[in-house]
């Protein structure tokens, strides 16, 4: 994709972000908005929008901290020439956030995917960091918003699913238990045990955890493990380095309890996971969660007896926080908008917002209602429903026509 900046289509965005988007308060208060590393202007314009919509709740000037190539598109959505703030920002809005450093401003995080999706953390009660704070918040959202109403959520979140698994083309279990066996031979592993599939680890992150997971597949002797990350080599015939070697049907497929450092859909479509890394949805019941090494092991140990005697330590409830998370981030927490296209416009993007920017009108917009909603409610999610209103949410969705 064109960096904005270049060509035609750079010089009409510009253009009509100037001109209908380019205006911005002032005053002593400012909102920081990040662009620094961002290399996808999907991810750059969404930053600029979110944080132009907290300056017209604060009525703070817009201030811009990105790498040179992206100074002529700030400047045109109204950022501040100075480009450094003088005070604390009333909020900070950003694509890539520490996550273990405290903060004491209100922190934004704008994500990929979608229209637009966004976490925050307010630190009304001190500093706290994204680590720390943000899943117990999303969490306790999904407790009081979401899991109360699953009956009326029911019939959206089985479309999303469904949506979800595209991908993966096995529709029954018998199709599964052949591929299963293709995938265990052509793996040269047995498939009368358990297969451990581990994914998801980013070097440097969850160290701990991700050594002690490599310890225990080196050591056991009763499951297969593929490891779908680089692993030291520890002469365990039963385990596998399969990083980019198998398609999505025959790894899910063979794969019985997943150990992943990162969020996973796999509980929704019927695959335990044991979630050893960091997720923002990580409170919300859908996958185990370990906090030492030594509860990672019990685990590990539980799901590998229970499956040897035919059971999973996957539950039904569990099955459903799952399904219902995946609705909540893919539907419920992706808010539509007039301004922004969506993510998967990809090289046309440019050309979709400038259409954009020139026809769609600021007061009627999604995202500044919905921007308004986690503000002023100090909500963890960017949502596009008002969850504060179950009567309303139960006639927003629309019934499923759907028997999948």
């Amino acid at each position: 994709m064109r960096r904005v900046g270049e060509g035609e289509h750079a010089d009409r965005l510009l253009a009509a972000a100037r001109t209908y988007w380019g205006d911005s308060p002032s005053g002593d208060r400012c909102v920081v908005a990040e662009a620094y590393d961002d290399d996808d202007p999907r991810v750059v314009v969404r930053t600029l929008l979110v944080a132009k919509a907290i300056c017209g709740l604060v009525s703070a000037r817009l201030v811009v901290l990105a790498a040179p190539e992206w100074a002529p598109l700030a400047e045109a959505f109204g950022a501040a020439p100075d480009g450094r703030p003088e005070v604390p920002p009333a909020a900070l809005v950003t694509s890539r956030a520490e996550r273990a450093v405290d903060r004491e401003v209100p922190v934004v995080l704008v994500h990929g995917g979608g229209t637009l999706r966004a976490y925050a953390l307010f630190p009304d009660q001190g500093p706290c960091s994204l680590q720390e704070e943000l899943p117990a918040r999303i969490g306790a959202f999904f407790e009081r918003h979401v899991w109360p109403y699953r009956e009326t959520i029911r019939p959206s979140a089985e479309r999303v699913a469904w949506r979800a698994k595209s991908g993966y083309q096995i529709r029954t279990e018998t199709e599964r238990r052949q591929l299963r066996h293709y995938g265990c031979a052509r793996l040269g592993i047995d498939a009368d045990r358990p297969t451990i599939a581990v994914f998801g680890h980013s070097p440097g992150l969850d160290e701990e955890l991700f050594e002690a997971t490599a310890e225990f597949a080196a050591r056991d002797d009763a499951a297969n493990w593929l490891f779908l990350d680089p692993v030291p080599a520890t002469g365990n015939p039963r385990i596998r380095g399969v990083t980019g070697a198998l398609s999505a049907n025959v790894l899910w497929s063979v794969t019985d309890v997943g150990v992943t450092f990162g969020d996973s859909d796999l509980p929704a479509f019927g695959i335990p996971v044991i979630q050893a890394g960091w997720s923002e949805g990580g409170a919300c019941g859908a996958t185990h969660v370990p906090r030492t090494p030594y509860e990672l092991c019990s685990l590990l140990q539980e799901a590998i007896a229970r499956h040897a005697k035919g059971d999973t330590v996957l539950g039904p409830e569990q099955r459903e926080r799952a399904r219902l998370w995946l609705w909540l981030r893919s539907c419920g927490a992706d808010v539509p908008s007039q301004l922004l296209p969506h993510w998967e416009h990809g090289d046309d993007y440019a050309r979709v917002l400038t259409v954009n920017l020139r026809h769609a009108e600021r007061d009627g917009d999604p995202l500044y209602a919905a921007v308004a909603r986690l503000w002023k409610r100090r909500e963890p999610l960017l949502t596009r429903f008002d969850f504060h209103d179950p009567a309303a949410l139960a006639t927003t969705l629309t019934p499923s026509r759907s028997t999948r």
